[in-house]
């Protein structure tokens, strides 16, 4: 078979003798490298001491590399698939090593390693200014930042990360193998990724108001599995439709929850907001919930992911005291006013929808013409943000409302 060397490397050792891979700019043997993905791994492994990655595949030439085993040491192993001994890499053959995949965590690692220095050299600047002035309190700290800084930079010695160096022919030869593993890897769906990932608010709360602590309404009723909810599913919502509505209670139907959102709201607060929401709907849509999963999707609108998603974000503008960046603000419409509006749509989500109905004013949904059958609007960022804005103007302006 193909050799293929293993070996572990410190961070220190794997940026010294790996280039980091260039931003932006298209390569012979690979994809090419966004600047943000090295950036989010860099700080996933700053902010994270127990971050764990699978081994990262480098290649290389024939010939460049030299191996010797160590025969006393694999007799004693006695594993004719596994031979133990030295891997030499000359030290003028680093352009030679190529990244195979695992791009952006080698960027992300070399810029770590260049945020650790940067650190390490203005805290001692900082020590040493602090020397000058003599004020005790003040070397005190600055000391301190000096022995931190030392010791994150530590880090990059101490923790490693596991290397698989394949020998190729060419860098045609890499692309392929490239393309190997992606074509035979199976991807997770964004579902099963918010089950998994607790490290984002988001994520958190889904779980908690639809596992740890359900809601009476998705009790059993969200699939972590599949994006979309289709055909026999006895599930109501996907994990995803669950997410995306989440994040617009808390920000609006086209916001993005900051870094410093992340960090400083509170799991309970978006989960208190989320429940308030869901009780809005099982009141207002309490006969549509009461259909069986598989009648819900073929006669309700509220059963498109994106309608849901929609009624979040208007919820949103109707009743949140904070806007999209976290500011106070006065909601501009109670809890009880917001639900009753709710009950007054509720009979019109009907699918599939018809020629002629006030639906389609929207400018959001497909045309029914010709026989075609309408079960949902588009999905698209302005289709979104377009049919919010509409139905939240149905809520507080209520001579524009459009079904009789």
């Amino acid at each position: 078979g193909r050799p293929v060397y293993h070996l572990d490397m410190c961070i220190a050792q794997l940026t010294a003798g790996v280039d980091a891979p260039p931003v932006g700019i298209a390569q012979e043997d690979n994809r090419i490298v966004k600047e943000s993905r090295g950036r989010l791994f860099r700080d996933y492994v700053n902010t994270n001491k127990e971050w764990a990655s699978p081994s990262l595949l480098l290649w290389c030439p024939i010939d460049i590399l030299s191996f010797e085993s160590l025969p006393q040491i694999n007799d004693l192993v006695n594993d004719p698939s596994v031979v133990l001994g030295v891997l030499s890499v000359p030290r003028n053959s680093r352009q030679s090593i190529k990244i195979l995949d695992g791009q952006h965590r080698i960027l992300g690692f070399h810029f770590w390693m260049d945020q650790l220095n940067k650190e390490l050299q203005s805290a001692k600047l900082n020590l040493a200014e602090a020397k000058k002035a003599g004020a005790p309190k003040v070397i005190e700290n600055a000391t301190e930042r000096v022995t931190k800084a030392e010791e994150n930079l530590e880090r990059s010695v101490k923790e490693s990360i596991g290397i698989d160096i394949l020998i190729c022919s060419s860098a045609k030869e890499a692309r392929q193998i490239f393309a190997d593993i992606a074509n035979n890897a199976q991807g997770m769906v964004k579902a099963l990724a918010i089950g998994f990932d607790q490290s984002k608010l988001v994520n958190r709360v889904t779980s908690i108001v639809a596992s740890d602590f359900p809601h009476p309404l998705l009790d059993g009723k969200v699939d972590f599995n599949k994006d979309r909810i289709a055909g026999e599913s006895e599930m109501l919502i996907s994990a995803k439709t669950l997410a995306d509505s989440i994040r617009a209670l808390g920000v609006g139907i086209a916001g993005r929850i900051s870094r410093t959102q992340e960090l400083e709201w509170s799991d309970d607060d978006l989960a208190h907001r989320t429940r308030k929401f869901l009780d809005a709907l099982q009141v207002a849509f309490a006969s549509e919930f009461k259909k069986k999963p598989i009648d819900f999707r073929k006669t309700s609108l509220l059963s498109s992911g994106t309608i849901f998603r929609v009624l979040a974000g208007v919820w949103f503008d109707l009743t949140s005291s904070t806007n999209a960046q976290g500011k106070s603000i006065k909601p501009r419409m109670s809890v009880e006013d917001a639900t009753s509006f709710l009950m007054k749509l509720a009979p019109h989500m009907t699918i599939p929808i018809k020629v002629g109905s006030p639906w389609l004013t929207t400018g959001v949904f497909p045309s029914p013409a010709n026989g075609a059958s309408v079960t949902a609007p588009g999905s698209r960022n302005q289709e979104l943000k377009k049919l919010t804005l509409e139905i939240t103007n149905w809520a507080l302006k209520p001579e524009s409302f459009p079904f009789k």
